[in-house]
């Protein structure tokens, strides 16, 4: 009976490690997705077209219930929405610059 709770407790081991990744990959997807919808504009198309790309396999890895692939294809997502922030970033550096450039009320 101990071996068969020591067989039983690796075996659970691994079915939480792959339940919290396909968790946690869920939640960053929704995130994703969400900031894609909200900042549309304001970020490359080449930039979306790769994150939803990277969505996309995220959730096939997740359909294949393997531990690794989940945490590879969910590093790759989160990697490629980093450039959700730098887009914007960018955008607000050139929108500051040029409102710099413009005379003041003279």
């Amino acid at each position: 009976m101990v071996k068969e709770a020591e067989a039983a407790k690796e075996s659970d081991s691994q079915k939480k490690k792959v339940i919290d990744l396909k968790n946690e990959a869920d939640q960053y997807i929704y995130n994703t997705d969400r900031q894609l919808q909200e900042h549309s504009a304001k970020i490359p198309q080449a930039v979306k077209d790769q994150i939803r790309g990277d969505i996309s396999a995220l959730n096939e890895a997740i359909v294949s219930e393997d531990a690794d692939k989940i945490s590879s294809a969910l590093e790759k997502l989160k990697n490629s929405s980093m450039e959700i922030g730098k887009s914007m970033y960018a955008q607000q550096d050139q929108s500051s610059e040029q409102s710099s450039e413009q005379p003041q009320g003279e």
